[in-house]
């Protein structure tokens, strides 16, 4: 019996030391002391990638075109209003930028056919309002004649997003003088880049 007593004795013993034991803390290392010791560290890299988008408004829809006054128009006799000036200024141009290490872009726009001889467009922004977006406003003010040579239509950004659809980002007045009435070429765009 004094045998068992004996070995109880020292299975409780070592369990004690076994269930007391305590992590050892370098005191002269900062972030073991506050932190425990055994502290380990993974380094990790967050790319955020870069985002280029640019819309306008309404779409598909933003046309111009040049009618017959159906008021005046009589076989035999000359068709009137076919050309002038047309003007509209219903057209809103959204982005959403995001720049590698938070380079500023701007956005360029040009045509992707020559303009042909006797037909004159300009653009110009006329106003810049964000609804939802948040963007600084940096627009080229005078008005650009378009061609096939990009040109700045707003200056130097930030990252940022106008918000979407009508009424918010830069609100575009295009001009079309067409005093002669000629077809612009079949596939005629106007283009918009950020860069």
């Amino acid at each position: 019996m004094k045998n068992i007593n004996y070995i109880l004795v020292t299975l409780m013993v070592l369990n004690l030391n076994i269930c007391l034991s305590q992590q050892t803390i370098d005191a002269n290392n900062i972030s073991s002391f506050l932190l425990g010791g055994g502290q380990r560290s993974n380094f990790a890299t967050l790319s955020l990638q870069p985002i280029a988008i640019i819309d306008a408004e309404p779409d598909p829809s933003n046309t111009i075109s040049f009618g017959v006054s159906v008021n005046n128009l009589e076989a035999g006799l000359p068709a009137t209003g076919v050309g002038g000036i047309s003007t509209n200024e219903n057209i809103w141009l959204n982005y959403t930028y995001r720049g590698v290490n938070f380079a500023n872009a701007k956005i360029y726009v040009r045509t992707n056919q020559i303009v042909p001889a006797g037909i004159l467009i300009k653009i110009q922004v006329i106003a810049a309002t964000s609804i939802g977006g948040s963007f600084i406003a940096n627009q080229n003010i005078a008005p650009i004649t378009l061609s096939t040579t990009e040109q700045i239509l707003i200056n130097n950004f930030a990252s940022g997003y106008t918000g979407n659809g009508l009424g918010t980002g830069y609100n575009l007045r295009i001009t079309v003088e067409n005093q002669s009435g000629l077809s612009l070429p079949n596939g005629f765009e106007i283009i918009y880049e950020i860069k």
